[in-house]
């Protein structure tokens, strides 16, 4: 049956609906699964990858070898979102037509994040791209080349477009739907990708039928209607996949002692954070660098690590901590210590409703404390410039999240002083606060190349407390990839906790989770 199926804007690790990947994630398992590759395999610091022979692009061409290894290459010769990735790479290479073999780089070894690229990279085809490279100039020019007719892999073709929506519409022709791979092709003959001008736009139109899926922030789902779901039917509704955080700048005074940031996190109110500014849409805070999902909880020693945490809101306890660091309230009720007085600013950008709510939480913890913490919400722009360019005391940003190198890039960006720039340098990774601690360093090192599940479960262990002792940032709740939201009434089928589909919360649209358009049907 010919039927459309609007969605509401996303982001993501990557989309599967045009352009593919060779393989892609699944945030349940944490595992990766074949899509235009069959399988790849370690030897050494090489990972060779063996090419599904039945993939063709969408103008008949078959894609081979020489696809991937331009594709890579592709981002290596220009500044994309896949770039980085070459900083563990060393090459690319054609082995034969169905098989590419990438060399990890010696000097930096990180399979997490050679993996990573396997499902992240979309592969384009060398034929069309090698005489696109040729009309367009400069470094820039190839990322802002239109292409409105793509040749590309995926499912869907480009049909139309307006200021209020971009619609998709299935290519009857797709590799896909050969027996071993999808074996037909997926339900929805139309995409539509809704604009709208605002959430409270986005609501009225999911509500209403107008939308199938959304991942918008939606205040109290719960409300919306019976023909309304969510992935988990109750609290916490959505299944977590980042940690938003406060970071704390620790080259400025007062906030370069970690008793001072211990106990900022110490006395944060989780509860009324994850009701005020969550909707109740997170689960328990525990103090960790961990997401509580099974694959990152099975990586660390719980017990270890308890002494280390705190249960509850311990305002006495941080106090304590304070009066013990020779942290001492003036007159004003303010602490200081040889002629630092404990007084932030905490800042997020201004209209991010869940984050500004988070900050007053933050705020109220510092008169609690004899802090002087006062929230600022600046235009999104200058929220970033100050992020970059340290210029912060106290700053909100959402570490990730979720792909085959989590938690890892959760710990380098957080905790890894390797690429923290000079003074007055912009910074180039998540450690905004430029906290520096050698022995992380060393064992986030260690775990990027660790086998061993015993050593990885010692390492883990050993870099969250130290995370627990200095608290570089604190995390304030968990939160999904996307807000995967549902409206029934048009369709049926979606993915859903234990529904043993193993088809992840991620709008059907991303990673894994396009499965999920080969199992959904019109009512």
């Amino acid at each position: 049956m010919d039927s459309s199926f609007g969605i509401t804007p996303f982001t993501a690790l990557s989309r599967q609906l045009i352009y593919e990947t060779l393989f892609v994630y699944n945030l349940l398992d944490a595992k990766l699964y074949p899509q235009l590759a069959e399988s790849y395999t370690w030897n050494g610091q090489n990972a060779t990858v063996v090419l599904n022979k039945n993939v063709k692009f969408n103008d008949g061409q078959p894609m081979t070898a020489d696809d991937v290894v331009y594709s890579y290459e592709l981002q290596n010769r220009y500044t994309t979102s896949g770039t980085a990735y070459w900083s563990y790479i060393d090459s690319v290479r054609k082995i034969d037509n169905y098989t590419v073999e990438i060399r990890g780089k010696a000097s930096n070894f990180n399979p997490k994040m050679i993996e990573t690229s396997l499902c992240a990279l979309y592969i384009v085809p060398k034929h069309v791209w090698e005489g696109i490279e040729k009309q367009v100039s400069g470094p820039t020019g190839i990322v802002q080349y239109p292409n409105w007719e793509p040749v590309a892999t995926g499912p869907y073709k480009p049909y139309t477009y307006d200021d209020t929506k971009v619609v998709l519409i299935r290519d009857d022709n797709y590799w896909g739907k050969i027996a071993s791979k999808y074996g037909k092709l997926p339900a929805p003959k139309y995409m539509a990708h809704n604009v709208y001008k605002d959430n409270a736009s986005g609501d009225a139109a999911f509500r209403a039928g107008e939308v199938d899926v959304s991942q918008q922030f939606i205040s109290q789902v719960w409300t919306f209607g019976a023909s309304i779901e969510t992935y988990i039917p109750q609290a916490p509704y959505y299944f977590p996949g980042v940690i938003p955080s406060i970071v704390f700048n620790t080259t400025k005074p007062g906030l370069d002692d970690p008793a001072v940031r211990r106990a900022i996190a110490m006395s944060l109110d989780y509860n009324m954070i994850g009701q005020n500014a969550m909707s109740g849409y997170t689960a328990a805070m525990v103090p960790s660098l961990m997401l509580p999902v099974p694959a990152e909880q099975a990586l660390i020693d719980a017990n270890a690590l308890k002494p280390y945490q705190w249960n509850g809101v311990d305002v006495a306890g941080a106090n304590r901590l304070l009066d013990e660091a020779g942290w001492v309230k003036g007159a004003d009720g303010i602490r200081a210590k040889s002629g630092t007085r404990l007084s932030f600013r905490a800042e997020c950008p201004a209209g991010w409703s869940d984050w500004n709510a988070s900050l007053e939480v933050v705020a109220q913890v510092g008169r609690q404390l004899g802090m002087d913490i006062t929230t600022y919400f600046p235009e999104q722009n200058v929220w970033q410039a100050d992020k970059d360019n340290a210029s912060f005391d106290i700053i909100m940003h959402s570490y990730g999240g979720a792909g085959p190198a989590s938690p890892w890039s959760r710990a380098y960006e957080t905790m890894s002083s390797v690429d923290i720039p000079p003074a007055g340098s912009p910074n180039r990774i998540g450690n905004f606060g430029r906290w520096i601690n050698p022995q992380a360093n060393q064992i986030i090192a260690q775990i990027a190349v660790e086998n061993d599940p015993a050593t990885l479960k010692q390492l883990w262990t050993e870099l969250n407390i130290l995370y627990l002792q200095n608290m570089p940032a604190a995390g304030l709740m968990y939160r999904p990839v996307v807000f995967h939201t549902v409206n029934t009434s048009a369709w049926t089928g979606f993915p859903k906790m234990g529904d043993g589909t193993n088809i992840p919360p991620t709008i059907c649209i991303d990673g894994y989770g396009i499965n999920a358009l080969y199992r959904i049907r019109t009512k």
